[in-house]
C-alpha cells in the first residue's frame, strides 16, 4: 500500500509528510541541528522530532501527530493551561540541554554564531506555529532549524513575546481571543510556571531579543540571507519595531 503524502509550505521551503515521517530540504546549518536532535534522543527527551535519515538533499524526521498552533490559536493556547504546559516543556528542555556541548563546526543558521561555555542551545523560533497540540495537551515542539546558542531566559522571553502575547493591542483578535486578554496575568502565569525568572527580567530579555531580531532583519535581510530576507520582504522589520515600541510603552502595566 502506498504511503499517504501531503506537502506543507513554510517560511523557507516546502516540506512533505510521507506516512509518519517528514521530509525536509537540508541547509548549511543542518549538521548542527542534527547534533542537537541526536543528543536529545540519546537523553530520552520527549516532544521533539527524531532524526530518521539524511542524504545530500533531504532529511527525514519523525512526524508528531496533532495540530499546530496556527491562528486562530487552539483554545488551550488562550488559557493558563497552554502557557503552563509550554513553561514545563521549556524548563525540562533546559535541564537536559545544559550539559550539551555542540561539536559540529558547520555553524548555526545565523552566520558566524558560535556556542561558548555558559550558553545553551535554544530553540530560536518559539512561536505557537511550532507547537503541536492534541486534545489540549502539548505533544511537541517542532522545526528546530533556527536553533542557536543563547541564554535560557531568551527562550522564556520568546514565548512571552509570541504566546502571552506581548505583541500589541491589535494582535489578540488574530489569535482568537474574544476580548482583550489579561496580559500581565498571563505573563506572571508563564514566569511562575517556569519558576526562575521575574516578569521584569523576562521583559528586559524580550527587549534585547527584539533588538537582536530587528538588527538581523535589517542587516542579513537586506543582504539576501535567508530566512531574514523573507522576513524583510514581508514587512517584519516594521512589525517588530512597532511591537518593541509597544512593549516599552506598556512596561509598567506588565510588571
Amino acid at each position: 500500500m502506498a504511503l499517504s503524502r501531503k506537502s506543507y509550505r513554510g517560511a523557507l521551503h516546502v516540506v512533505e509528510r510521507i506516512g509518519d515521517t517528514l521530509r525536509r530540504p537540508v541547509n548549511r546549518w543542518t549538521p548542527a541541528v542534527h547534533g542537537l536532535l541526536r543528543y536529545l534522543e540519546n537523553t530520552g527527551f520527549k516532544g521533539v522530532p527524531r532524526l530518521l535519515g539524511v542524504d545530500h538533499e533531504y532529511e527525514t524526521l519523525s512526524w508528531i501527530e496533532g495540530e499546530p498552533g496556527t491562528r486562530p490559536w487552539p483554545e488551550v493556547l488562550r488559557t493558563d493551561s497552554g502557557l503552563i504546559q509550554l513553561a514545563g516543556f521549556l524548563k525540562s528542555y533546559h535541564v537536559v540541554i545544559k550539559d550539551y556541548i555542540p561539536t559540529d563546526e558547520t555553524g548555526w543558521c545565523v552566520p558566524d554564531l558560535r556556542w561558548q561555555p555558559g550558553l545553551i542551545v535554544r530553540h530560536g523560533d518559539l512561536g505557537p506555529w511550532n507547537t503541536i497540540w492534541l486534545d489540549d495537551v502539548l505533544r511537541g515542539v517542532i522545526d528546530w532549524d533556527l536553533a542557536e546558542p543563547g541564554e535560557t531566559i531568551t527562550d522564556v522571553a520568546q514565548i512571552a513575546w509570541h504566546l502571552v502575547p506581548l505583541r500589541g493591542d491589535d494582535f489578540w483578535p488574530k489569535a482568537g481571543f474574544e476580548e482583550s486578554p489579561e496580559l500581565r496575568k498571563r505573563l506572571h502565569v508563564l514566569c511562575e510556571a517556569y519558576g526562575e525568572f521575574s516578569p521584569d527580567g523576562v521583559i528586559h530579555a524580550l527587549h534585547d531579543l527584539q533588538e537582536t531580531e530587528i538588527s538581523r532583519i535589517s542587516t542579513l535581510g537586506r543582504s539576501g540571507v535567508e530566512p531574514w530576507s523573507t522576513y524583510f520582504r514581508r514587512g517584519d522589520l516594521e512589525v517588530m519595531s512597532r511591537e518593541r515600541d509597544w512593549l516599552r510603552a506598556e512596561y509598567r502595566n506588565l510588571v
